[in-house]
């Protein structure tokens, strides 16, 4: 979580270009990994990062004015409130409020705060999950540069399942119809440039715009954290790592799959990172199929642990049911770790059947077949690892993303001195 602190963002001290990045409350997952990697590049250049978010009512309430908290916010002219913060040491966010935040609709409108950081900034981007961030633009009329991981309903379809009836009903008829309009006037947007972290993900938002996106920007692993270091390899040791708690994720069919393994006998272990209490999370599913002494759960670990304990992995496997790419399958590759993954959209592009992992229907049978297939043959292991590491080389490494990114700020920046790569 962000470090809070109660100095107020000064924009006019800075005498670099200011960057507002529209983002989702930086904390864990692919979002963070995403953003760790623009502000470095932003800095690279001589450009300030600042990164803007809605504050979620859950954690901080008293930057949102609430529905029974209108009338009286009305009668004294209070106003949604913004709280600064440091984020990673030295980054500058800020976290605003909103009006009546039970609609989602109202987390990505424009509101005082929001309009005083854009005029502020030179720069705009949004970096997040889905394009909504980069809906707090669109009045301006100014030039954005968006990088998208998902559509909005597939970001929040199993969220919605969880809602009790009346909040479903409220979605249905209010929530879903805005924020549908808001995503399509995102993708539509002349001013905007849209960038997606997967080809699947540009198929998906050309079928909903209608228009084609700029391109495609994998998130680069660090070479110089996730590189492959095979005296620390542990046969038998697959992981994932993610934010396991999201029903996206999927992750019972994982367990299903290593209890599977372990009934044929395989010295099969499990480790998950991405969750800060994993363990009780997930302590009655380990429970009831006999896994505890076989499964680890690690927190959500910083770039530089979480380098150390890939490197560790015989395998990375995925068993999602929707993944806009998972970063962290990248991150493994880089370190020579193969990948079994369902078929789930994103890791289509990287998990490549016999020559960086293997692809499996959504059936726990299935994945275990194809871990215990991969782990008991190590030259097929081997030829995966050095596919792995080829196909970062060739689709996401540092330097061609660098070259990308820049080459995508130019276009919507060409009065910035922007140099190449």
């Amino acid at each position: 979580m962000p470090e809070r602190s109660a100095a107020s963002i000064g924009l006019s001290a800075s005498p670099s270009p200011t960057a507002l990045i529209s983002t989702i409350q930086p904390s864990s997952g692919g979002v963070a990994g995403k953003l760790r990697w623009i502000v470095a590049e932003l800095q690279e250049l001589g450009i300030t990062p600042l990164l803007a978010w809605y504050e979620p009512w859950s954690v901080t309430p008293s930057l949102s004015i609430p529905l029974h908290r209108l009338g009286h916010a009305i009668i004294r002219g209070s106003q949604p409130r913004r709280q600064a913060c440091t984020i990673w040491h030295d980054i500058q966010g800020v976290g605003i409020g909103c009006w009546l935040p039970e609609l989602e609709f109202t987390h990505y409108q424009p509101n005082r705060h929001w309009s005083q950081l854009i005029r502020g900034a030179q720069l705009h981007l949004a970096v997040t999950g889905n394009p909504l961030c980069a809906h707090r633009f669109l009045a301006s009329g100014l030039p954005f540069l968006a990088w998208i991981g998902t559509p909005w309903h597939g970001d929040r379809i199993d969220r919605v399942r969880e809602f009790p009836r009346h909040r479903r009903v409220l979605d249905a008829v209010v929530n879903s119809p805005v924020l549908r309009h808001q995503e399509l006037q995102v993708l539509r947007a002349p001013q905007g440039r849209l960038l997606t972290i997967s080809r699947n993900t540009a198929r998906e938002f050309e079928q909903i715009a209608n228009r084609p996106v700029a391109g495609v920007l994998y998130a680069p692993p660090d070479p110089k954290l996730f590189r492959p270091a095979l005296s620390a390899r542990v046969p038998w040791r697959i992981g994932f790592s993610g934010r396991y708690s999201d029903p996206r994720k999927q992750l019972r069919l994982l367990l299903d799959a290593i209890a599977i393994l372990i009934r044929q006998g395989h010295p099969i272990e499990l480790e998950l990172t991405g969750e800060k209490d994993g363990q009780r999370l997930i302590f009655t599913d380990l429970a009831a199929r006999g896994l505890l002494p076989h499964v680890r759960c690690h927190p959500y670990l910083q770039p530089v642990e979480l380098a150390s304990v890939l490197q560790q992995w015989d395998l990375f496997v995925i068993p999602s049911h929707q993944e806009g790419l998972c970063i962290a399958a990248l991150e493994a590759m880089a370190c020579g770790v193969p990948v079994v993954s369902t078929r789930c959209g994103g890791p289509e592009d990287f998990v490549i059947p016999g020559e960086t992992g293997a692809l499996v229907p959504h059936d726990s049978a299935a994945m275990a077949a194809a871990i215990a297939r991969i782990c008991s043959d190590p030259p097929l292991r081997q030829r995966l690892s050095q596919g792995s590491q080829a196909w970062i080389r060739a689709h996401a490494d540092a330097s061609e993303a660098r070259r990308r990114f820049r080459h995508h700020l130019r276009a919507i920046y060409p009065h910035l001195v922007i140099p190449h790569a």
